[in-house]
């Protein structure tokens, strides 16, 4: 192999490793935890508890259907337009094995008060549910809020703290 052959494919095996090294960090991560979680969709609350029962007698609706899982509500001044779920005011991550469940309880005044105080008080919540195994809620929970930086916001703590 000639010299200058040898000094391309060493600089090209540099860039690579450059390369790799920056795409894992752990903000590269976390920002594509959020694009990823925010390309899933966001639900208005109403929207939501409309899903909560549909028919009762047929057990259809979210109450019936629950999972295991975690949960982004984002808290907005205004309604978003577009699709555009950034520059929220407030954010709460959980998690739940029953998920759909934890949801509807903060929506209702049996959860997280700081949200439903924000939803009494006519301000505007959407809420992601990202399906998960079990097993892995903890590690999902902690991920979320480090990379939407919710203990900023209502989470108090970074997550995780479950045991399963």
């Amino acid at each position: 192999m000639e010299p200058k052959q040898i000094f391309l494919l060493t600089a090209l095996s540099a860039l690579i490793i450059l390369w790799t090294a920056a795409h894992n960090t752990s903000k590269a991560k976390q920002a594509r935890l959020r694009k990823k979680v925010k390309r899933g969709g966001f639900t208005y609350w109403e929207e939501f508890e409309k899903q909560w029962i549909i028919s009762e007698k047929e057990h259809l609706g979210l109450k019936y259907n629950d999972f295991s899982g975690c949960y982004v509500i984002l808290i907005f001044e205004r309604p978003v337009r577009g699709k555009r779920f950034w520059g929220w005011e407030n954010i709460y991550v959980g998690q739940s094995v029953n998920v759909c469940q934890r949801v509807h309880n903060h929506f209702n005044g049996k959860g997280k008060g700081d949200v439903y105080a924000d939803i009494k008080y006519g301000k505007y919540a959407y809420v992601r549910i990202v399906p998960v195994k079990t097993k892995r809620l903890n590690d999902m929970e902690t991920a979320l809020i480090e990379a939407f930086s919710a203990t900023d916001s209502y989470n108090k703590t970074k997550g995780g703290a479950k045991k399963q």
